[in-house]
């Protein structure tokens, strides 16, 4: 038996740490990437959070039996808080290179470019600009579209890492059909995670322009905490409050009757419907809506109807799953207040029991004399 507990202990541990060198391999990965652009080394002490992940892996063994915090998990964390910064350098470096040739031409903001394609098109607006500028601004938009290369390549298998990470690694407190509901869950935000920011930094108005650029790539970034985050995984038949036994099967016990809606509607499926509006589809759809009405970029309409379709739904859901918790405490309370059922003494059950077999015997008898 103990035998077996030990093969099991170092097949988790092995995998947990096959999933944090991926994490640390992919990151390092990028974090080369900045330094070779931008030739300086001082990016290189990203690479701290190699010891941080390191100490992370010791600590979630020591104290997680099952290789995998049940709320959070901190391995994606560090690896989120080591690649992300990477990427924002990529797209930085790339925005400066598009506000250098604009510069250069003396274009305007909506002459903006987001592809190789458009650098002749853009010197031919004004001949008088074809100078000895011409040599440097091909220069600069072959550097952009290089690091835009490696950005979006980044992006991209950072979403595939995040698939294969959570695939590969210690399942945590999931089953095996949480689990596949996880991964199809993760398929399908990271789809529309990438379809976001690549679709989005293709606009002009959005590509030289600093207040929508950063703030899509913050509500990027802010979309992509949700692979922190364990109560996004799947929706649980059971309720996921510890305690007593009692308080596990009424989730509003431990509040002491408070009628809050965060506090009593505890059930995992709430929450993860609610992580998902506040941190991707709500966001999301707000900005799309902005891009539609206030820049009148047409071609985001699809994604604008599809996000407000998905929220639309999700709220609706949010509002069934809170009916359903509603009725079940109302019918636990209404057989909380049925009158109990008392259980005699055991002297009295068997002085009732005696009383019983001297009234069949009797009758056995009385049975007897009549038949003679």
């Amino acid at each position: 038996m103990s035998c077996t507990r030990g093969v099991l202990a170092t097949l988790l541990a092995s995998k947990a740490l096959l999933v944090r060198l991926v994490y640390a391999v992919h990151a390092s990965v990028g974090v080369l990437i900045v330094v070779l652009f931008t030739e300086n080394l001082y990016y290189a002490l990203f690479q701290i959070f190699a010891i941080l992940s390191l100490v992370e892996y010791i600590v979630t063994l020591k104290k997680s039996r099952k290789g995998e915090w049940k709320w959070l998990l901190p391995s994606v964390a560090i690896y989120i808080a080591w690649l992300i910064p990477q990427i924002f350098i990529l797209e930085l470096i790339a925005k400066d290179k598009r506000m250098t040739i604009l510069r250069n031409l003396n274009a305007s903001s909506d002459q903006c470019l987001t592809s190789i394609a458009d650098v002749s098109d853009l010197l031919n607006l004004d001949t008088s600009n074809v100078t000895s500028a011409f040599g440097k601004d091909l220069e600069h938009k072959g550097v952009h579209d290089r690091v835009r290369q490696f950005s979006v390549l980044l992006q991209q298998t950072m979403m595939v890492v995040f698939i294969a990470g959570r695939w590969l690694g210690p399942k945590g407190s999931l089953t095996r059909e949480q689990l596949s509901q996880l991964l199809l869950a993760y398929v399908g935000m990271a789809a529309d995670m990438l379809e976001f920011i690549t679709e989005t930094l293709k606009i002009p108005d959005v590509a030289c322009n600093d207040l929508l650029f950063f703030m899509t790539l913050i509500i990027w970034s802010w979309s992509i905490l949700q692979y922190t985050l364990g109560l996004t995984a799947t929706k649980q038949k059971k309720t996921r409050v510890s305690g007593t036994a009692e308080s596990q099967q009424d989730p509003c016990s431990m509040v002491h009757g408070c009628r809050s809606f965060l506090l009593c509607c505890c059930g995992g499926e709430i929450w993860a419907l609610l992580v998902s509006v506040i941190m991707q589809d709500g966001p999301y759809l707000a900005f799309r809506l902005y891009l539609l009405f206030g820049l009148h970029e047409f071609g985001q309409i699809f994604f604008t109807v599809k996000n407000g379709i998905l929220f639309c739904l999700q709220i609706y859901r949010i509002f069934v799953v809170i009916g359903v918790i509603s009725k079940e405490k109302k019918s636990r309370e209404s057989m909380q207040h049925d009158p109990p059922y008392e259980i005699a003494p055991p002297d009295e059950i068997k002085r009732k029991l005696s009383s019983v077999a001297s009234i069949a015997s009797s009758a056995d008898v009385g049975d007897q004399g009549s038949a003679l």
